[in-house]
């Protein structure tokens, strides 16, 4: 019998908009908005920029969740199939380690 073990991390993110005067205003308030405890800061990005001082801010967090992962099959193929086919929807892989 072989083993994969692996951890998974969820696919989920959020996003907050920010309107200011200042795109460091902007910034600031955008990431502000996000629950930075559960989820980490990907991006933040300029969406729009007026002349006259309007810009939007979209700041992008991801979510922090990981978990472990376990599969068992009769050989190195089935083990990984296995283990692939059990990572739920929203949720990718991070890394596995395979026990012989």
């Amino acid at each position: 019998m072989t083993t994969v073990r692996g951890l998974i991390r969820s696919t989920a993110t959020i996003t907050a908009d920010c309107r200011a005067d200042d795109q460091s205003t902007a910034r600031e308030r955008a990431i502000a908005g996000l629950d930075l405890t559960t989820h980490e800061l990907v991006q933040a990005n300029t969406l729009t920029a007026k002349a006259s001082g309007d810009i939007t801010i979209r700041a992008v967090a991801r979510s922090r969740d990981v978990r472990p992962l376990e599969a068992t099959g009769t050989n190195y193929p089935a083990a990984m199939t296995a283990y692939r086919q059990s990572i739920p929807d929203g949720w990718i892989s991070l890394h596995v380690l395979v026990d012989e």
